[in-house]
C-alpha cells in the first residue's frame, strides 16, 4: 500500500545528547526519514545553545564565497568531488579545521592581493609618468632627419604667455606642470583652467593608452586617462594650479626642465618598470599558487558548511531538557513513516559510532507517543524513478491527505492512455518512444551533467524527469494508432479490406455523380468486420471518411469519460470503506453512483446496442438505415418525448420498452437529488440531537463542543468523507451559551454546504461528460492536419515528373519540409496540447469524484544530492 495509499505515520519524540546531536543529526540529513514539527514556525522560540555554530558557520561561507569570487577572477576551477556527500561528511570537530585553515587562507590571499594591488597601483603609476614624460618631449621638440630641434624656443613660449593685463610683472622663467586626468573630468578642468586664467596658461592633452604590454607579452587594461601638461610664466599661478589638480584628482608627475634629464629620467623609468613587472609577476604567481591549492578543498568546505548551517540551525530551535543551568539534552516531536522508523533510529545511532562517543555519551532515542494526533499527519508515498513523474502530475494538483487513496497508480495508465486517444498515431507514436528510449538509455549521462554543469537547463530536466510519462505515451499512441489504422496518416492494409468495388471501368470513368458503396449489398460489403481497429477503405473514402470517424471518435469519447468517472466514484466507495465512513458510502457516493448509472452509463449502453443491433447486411427495421440517433434518442429520454420517425419501416424505438424503462431511468436518476441534498445533514442532525441526549445525562459539555466541531469538519470536506483528528487550539472554537444555538451554528452551515456539494455534483456530472468530447476533436484536428502535411507537401514531391535531375532535389527538399513541420507542429505542439488537455481530465472530470488533496507533504529533514551548483 505504499504507491496506493499514504504511509502510515509514527509520531515520536526524538531525545539527544548536546555533545553527539550534530553528528546523529548530519547522519539523518543524508537519509531522511523524518519530519521535525513546529521547529520551523515564525514564532518558534530559539533555545541560543547553538547560535555561535550559526554565526561561525555564516562567516564560514562568507569567506568561502570570498575565496570563490577570486577563483573566477583568476579563471581557476574548483575540484568537484562526486563522492562529497558519501566519503566527506562532517563531522562537528571538522568545523574548527574548516575555520582555521579557513581564517588562515583567508588572511593570505586578503595580504597577496593588497600587496598585488599596491603593486599595480605603482606600475600604473610609473608607466602613466613615462608616457607623460615621452608626450612632454614630443610637444617641445620634433625629430627632422634624425636630429632633434627645438619645435618652440622658451623665449617665444614666455612670449605667447605673457599677460595682457597692464602693470603686472612677468617672470623669465616657463613654469611646467605635468599630469593625468580621468577622461570624462579633463572637459570640466580645461574649462575652468580657461576661464580663470584665459591665455596665460598653456593647455595641452594627449590620450594615455589603455593597455599596457608587460615583458612577457600579456595585455593589461588600464584607466582611460589624459595626459595633460600646463605652462605658465607667473611663478605665482603654479600654487593655485596645484589646488585645483587636487581638486580634479589629476596626479602631478616630476618634470625636471632639461630635455637631458627628462630623457634620463625616462630611462631610468623604463628600468624600474622592468624590475616591478618581474616583482610583480611574481607576487600573481604565488597568488595563484594559493588560490589552486584553496580550489582543491573549497568545493568540499562549501558544501559541508552549508550542511553544517542547517543543523545548527535545527538544532538551536529543538527543545532543551535538564536542569537550568546544564540542559544536556535537547527533544522535538517529529514524524516518521512506520515502515522507516527502525532505519532511522539505525542512522541516529551511525552518529554516535562514527565518532566513537558511543560509551561516553547517551545515544539518541527515538520514542514512539500515543497520544491522540492534534493534526492531520504529513502524506509519505514510496517512490522509484519510473512512478516518480506520475506522482508529480498529481501533487501540482494537491497533496493527497493522509491515508488517502492516491491518483497516481491508476493515472499511470489512464494518463497515457488519453492522450494517445487525442494523439493517436503509429508514426508520431514512433517518434516519442524513440525520444524517451534514448533518454532513458542516456540516464546516467544525463544526471553526470546535471550535477557538474554550471547553469541548470530546466526544459532538459523537465523532459528528463517525464521520460517515463513520454515513453508510455509514445507506446500507447502507437497502440491507438493501430487501432486507428493510421500511420503519418496512411492507413496499412494488414488483413485485406471488408469492403470491394465491382464497378467496371466504363461504369468509373461515365461517372456523373458521387461513387457510393452500399453497405446493404453484399457486393460490395462482406458483413466481417476487420479484425482489429479500423477498416483501411474509411481513410481513402473522402468526406465519408470524416463523418464516420466523426461518429466513432465522438462515441468513444463519450464512453471513455463516463468509464473514467464511473471509476473515479468506485474508488470514492473504497475510500468512504477504507477511512470507514459510513454516511459519506450510503448518502452521498451510492446516490451519485445511481445517478450516473441511470442517466449517462445508459447512454453508453446505447451506444453498444446501436452498433451490435444495426449495421449493413441486416434486414429492416435493424438495417443501416433505420439506425436511430443515439443523441435524439437521449435527448427524447430527458424531454420525455418522442420524434416522429421518417421510414414508417423503422421501429420507434431500438428495443420493445424503451420509453417505459428510460422513464424510470430519469425518476430514480431525479429521486437521488434530494437524497444528495438532505440526506447528510439529516443524518448529522439526528447525531447531534443524540449528543445534546448525552450530554443531559452526562453533562458533558466539552464533549458536545468537540463533537459539534467534528460535525462542521465532515461537512466542511470536498470529498464528503473526513478524517477526525482532535484540534489543536481549543481556545479558537467560539463559545456557545445554549444548546440551541450550537445546533443553529452547526445546521446552517452544514446545509450550506450540502446544496453547493449536490449542485456540484449533478451539473458536473454532465459538464464533466460534454468535457470529454475534447478526446473526439484534438484527435480529429491532428489526423487532418497529418493529412494536410502529406498531401500539401510530401505528396507533392513524390508525384512531381521532372527529370531525376530536378526530381531528386525536389522530393529531398519536399521530404525535409515535411520532416520539420511534423516534429514541430504534430508532435511537439500537438503532443503539448494533448498532454494539457489530459491534465485537465484527470485533475478536473476524474480526480474531483474522489481526491481531496488538502494534505500537507512529508517535509523531511534531507541533504539533497550535491552538484556543482551547490
Amino acid at each position: 500500500m505504499g504507491f496506493f495509499c499514504s504511509e502510515k505515520m509514527d509520531l515520536c519524540l526524538l531525545l539527544l545528547h548536546v555533545e553527539n546531536a550534530f553528528d546523529c543529526l548530519m547522519e539523518l540529513g543524508h537519509y531522511g526519514g523524518m519530519q521535525f514539527n513546529n521547529v520551523f514556525d515564525e514564532d518558534h522560540i530559539l533555545n541560543g545553545l547553538y547560535t555561535k555554530g550559526v554565526v561561525l558557520c555564516s562567516d564560514l561561507l562568507r569567506i568561502v564565497d570570498y575565496l570563490e569570487a577570486q577563483l573566477k577572477h583568476a579563471d581557476i576551477k574548483e575540484v568537484y568531488y562526486a563522492d562529497v556527500d558519501t566519503n566527506h561528511r562532517p563531522r562537528e570537530s571538522n568545523i574548527l579545521q574548516y575555520d582555521r585553515k579557513l581564517r588562515r587562507v583567508h588572511e593570505e590571499a586578503t595580504s597577496v592581493i593588497e600587496h598585488v594591488t599596491t603593486l599595480e597601483r605603482r606600475y600604473n603609476y610609473m608607466i602613466e609618468k613615462s608616457f607623460a614624460l615621452s608626450n612632454a618631449n614630443e610637444f617641445l621638440e620634433v625629430k627632422r632627419n634624425s636630429k632633434a630641434e627645438l619645435v618652440y624656443t622658451e623665449s617665444s613660449i614666455i612670449h605667447l604667455l605673457k599677460d595682457q593685463s597692464e602693470g603686472e610683472g612677468h617672470s623669465s622663467q616657463l613654469n611646467y606642470i605635468l599630469g593625468s586626468i580621468h577622461v570624462e573630468k579633463f572637459r570640466a578642468f580645461e574649462l575652468l583652467i580657461y576661464r580663470l586664467y584665459g591665455r596665460n596658461v598653456l593647455v595641452r592633452h594627449t590620450e594615455s593608452p589603455t593597455t599596457s604590454t608587460n615583458s612577457t607579452g600579456q595585455e593589461k587594461e588600464m584607466p582611460h586617462k589624459y595626459v595633460v601638461l600646463l605652462m605658465t610664466t607667473a611663478a605665482a599661478f603654479r600654487h593655485k594650479l596645484l589646488k585645483i589638480c587636487q581638486a580634479f584628482h589629476v596626479v602631478i608627475f616630476e618634470c625636471p626642465e632639461s630635455p637631458t634629464q627628462r630623457m634620463l629620467m625616462i630611462e631610468q623609468l623604463a628600468k624600474d618598470i622592468s624590475d616591478l613587472e618581474l616583482v610583480l609577476g611574481e607576487t600573481r604567481k604565488a597568488h595563484k599558487r594559493l588560490l589552486t591549492i584553496i580550489a582543491n578543498d573549497l568545493y568540499i568546505m562549501r558544501i559541508n558548511l552549508r550542511k553544517s548551517l542547517r543543523v545548527y540551525d535545527l538544532l538551536n530551535r529543538l527543545y532543551p531538557i535538564g536542569p537550568l543551568e546544564n540542559k544536556k539534552h535537547l527533544q522535538v516531536e517529529c514524524f516518521t513513516p512506520k515502515m522507516l522508523t527502525d532505519d532511522v533510529r539505525r542512522v541516529l545511532n551511525n552518529g554516535i559510532h562514527a565518532t566513537g562517543d558511543e560509551e561516553k555519551y547517551t545515544a539518541p532515542l527515538l520514542i514512539k507517543r500515543t497520544r491522540p494526533l492534534r493534526h492531520m499527519p504529513p502524506t509519505y508515498f514510496q517512490l522509484n524513478k519510473f512512478t516518480q513523474g506520475f506522482q508529480n502530475l498529481i501533487d501540482a494538483y494537491g497533496i493527497a491527505d493522509y491515508r488517502e487513496l492516491n491518483p497516481a497508480p491508476y493515472t499511470i495508465i489512464t494518463f497515457p492512455f488519453l492522450f494517445a486517444i487525442m494523439f493517436g498515431d503509429m508514426g508520431h507514436g514512433i517518434l516519442l518512444t524513440l525520444f524517451a528510449c534514448l533518454m532513458i538509455f542516456e540516464e546516467k549521462r544525463i544526471e553526470q551533467v546535471n550535477r557538474t554543469t554550471v547553469s541548470e537547463n530546466e526544459i532538459r530536466n523537465i523532459l528528463y524527469g517525464g521520460r517515463y510519462i513520454i515513453l508510455l505515451m509514445g507506446i500507447f499512441s502507437i497502440y491507438i494508432g493501430f487501432i486507428y489504422n493510421d500511420i503519418m496518416s496512411r492507413p496499412l492494409n494488414l488483413f485485406g479490406s471488408s469492403w470491394s468495388c465491382v464497378y467496371n471501368e466504363t461504369t468509373v470513368l461515365g461517372l456523373t455523380s458521387q461513387l457510393t458503396l452500399d453497405s446493404n449489398d453484399p457486393k460490395f460489403y462482406t458483413g466481417h468486420p476487420y479484425p482489429i481497429g479500423v477498416d483501411p477503405i474509411w481513410k481513402i473514402s473522402g468526406e465519408d471518411a470524416i463523418t464516420t470517424f466523426n461518429s466513432l471518435k465522438m462515441k468513444l469519447a463519450i464512453i471513455l469519460g463516463v468509464s473514467q468517472m464511473m471509476f473515479g466514484l468506485t474508488l470514492s466507495a473504497v475510500n468512504c470503506i477504507h477511512l470507514k465512513h459510513k454516511a459519506d458510502l450510503f448518502l452521498v457516493v451510492i446516490p451519485l453512483y445511481i445517478f450516473m448509472i441511470c442517466l449517462f452509463c445508459y447512454l453508453v449502453f446505447l451506444i453498444f446496442f446501436k452498433w451490435l443491433m444495426y449495421g449493413g447486411l441486416k434486414q429492416s427495421p435493424y438495417n443501416s438505415a433505420c439506425a436511430p440517433s443515439v443523441l435524439i434518442t437521449f435527448i427524447d429520454m430527458m424531454l420525455m418525448k418522442n420524434t416522429e420517425l421518417e421510414d414508417k419501416n423503422c421501429n420507434q424505438g431500438m428495443f420493445p420498452n424503451e420509453r417505459i424503462l428510460e422513464y424510470a431511468l430519469v425518476f430514480v436518476a431525479f429521486a437521488m437529488v434530494p437524497v444528495l441534498l438532505a440526506g447528510k445533514p439529516i443524518y448529522l442532525t439526528c447525531r447531534q440531537r443524540q449528543l445534546m441526549k448525552n450530554r443531559r445525562k452526562k453533562q458533558d459539555t466539552e464533549e458536545l463542543h468537540r463533537s459539534s466541531r467534528n460535525t462542521i469538519k465532515e461537512m466542511r470536506s470536498s470529498l464528503r468523507y473526513t478524517i477526525d483528528f482532535e484540534e489543536s487550539d481549543r481556545r479558537s472554537v467560539p463559545k456557545l451559551n445554549t444548546l440551541d444555538d450550537a445546533l443553529e451554528f452547526d445546521m446552517s452551515e452544514i446545509w450550506i454546504h450540502s446544496g453547493i456539494h449536490t449542485i456540484e455534483s449533478v451539473l458536473g456530472s454532465v459538464s464533466h461528460t460534454a468535457s470529454y468530447l475534447r478526446l473526439w476533436a484534438l484527435s480529429l484536428a491532428h489526423s487532418q492536419l497529418s493529412d494536410v502535411l502529406w498531401n500539401m507537401v510530401l505528396e507533392k514531391g513524390l508525384k512531381n515528373k521532372l527529370p531525376i535531375y530536378a526530381g531528386v532535389p525536389i522530393l529531398t527538399a519536399a521530404f525535409f519540409i515535411w520532416s520539420i513541420l511534423t516534429v514541430a507542429i504534430l508532435v511537439m505542439m500537438e503532443g503539448l496540447s494533448a498532454f494539457l488537455h489530459t491534465l485537465r481530465l484527470h485533475w478536473v472530470e476524474f480526480q474531483s469524484k474522489f481526491f481531496n488533496g488538502a494534505g500537507e507533504p512529508f517535509r523531511t529533514f534531507y541533504f539533497p544530492p550535491s552538484t556543482i551548483r551547490s
